[in-house]
C-alpha cells in the first residue's frame, strides 16, 4: 500500500467513528444521565439546614408566644421579620450552593404551602382543644412546623440518595 493511499483505516474503537449512531445514542445516554444525577445532586439539603430551620422556627414562634402573653406581640411581629427574611436567606442558600438550580412547579408549590397550612391548622386546634393559651399555641405551633421542616429536609434526602443509588 502507498503512502499516499486516500482508504481510510479501520477505527480503532467504536466510538471513533462520527457516523457510528450506536457510539452517538450512547454519549447522549450518558450526557443525560449526568444531567440527572446533577439536578438531584442538587436537591440534596445540607446536613445543617433541618436543624437551622426548626431553630428559626422555634424561637421566633416562642419569642412570638412570650410577647402576645406581655401584649407586645405586634413589636415582636417587627421584630422577628428578620427571622423570617433569615430562614429565607438560607433557603436560598441552599439552593445556590448546589450550582444548579432546580425550581418546584406551581402547582407542587401549591401542594407544599397547603400542606403546611393544614398542619399549622390542625396543631393550633389540638393546642385550642387541649386548652393551651394563645401564647402556648402559637410556640408550640411554631415549634411543630420547625420539626416538620427538618422532618421534609430528612425525608428528601433520603428519596434524592435512592434516587442516585439507581442511577450508579
Amino acid at each position: 500500500m502507498s503512502a499516499q493511499d486516500s482508504t481510510p483505516a479501520a477505527p480503532s474503537s467504536p466510538a471513533a467513528s462520527p457516523d457510528d449512531p450506536d457510539a452517538a445514542a450512547s454519549a447522549l445516554r450518558d450526557a443525560e444521565a449526568a444531567r440527572s444525577r446533577a439536578q438531584l445532586q442538587a436537591q440534596l439539603v445540607p446536613a445543617w439546614y433541618g436543624p437551622s430551620a426548626a431553630a428559626l422556627l422555634t424561637a421566633y414562634s416562642v419569642g412570638m408566644g412570650l410577647a402576645h402573653a406581655e401584649g407586645t406581640a405586634g413589636l415582636w411581629t417587627w421584630a422577628g421579620l428578620p427571622v423570617i427574611l433569615l430562614g429565607l436567606g438560607l433557603a436560598r442558600l441552599r439552593k445556590r450552593s448546589t450550582g444548579v438550580l432546580v425550581g418546584r412547579s406551581g402547582a407542587r408549590k401549591r401542594v407544599v404551602a397547603l400542606a403546611v397550612l393544614a398542619a399549622f391548622l390542625l396543631v393550633a386546634e389540638v393546642c385550642r382543644l387541649l386548652g393551651l393559651g394563645v401564647p402556648a399555641a402559637v410556640a408550640v405551633t411554631g415549634t411543630a412546623l420547625g420539626l416538620g421542616v427538618w422532618v421534609h429536609a430528612v425525608q428528601q434526602n433520603r428519596t434524592v440518595k435512592r434516587k442516585l443509588r439507581e442511577y450508579v
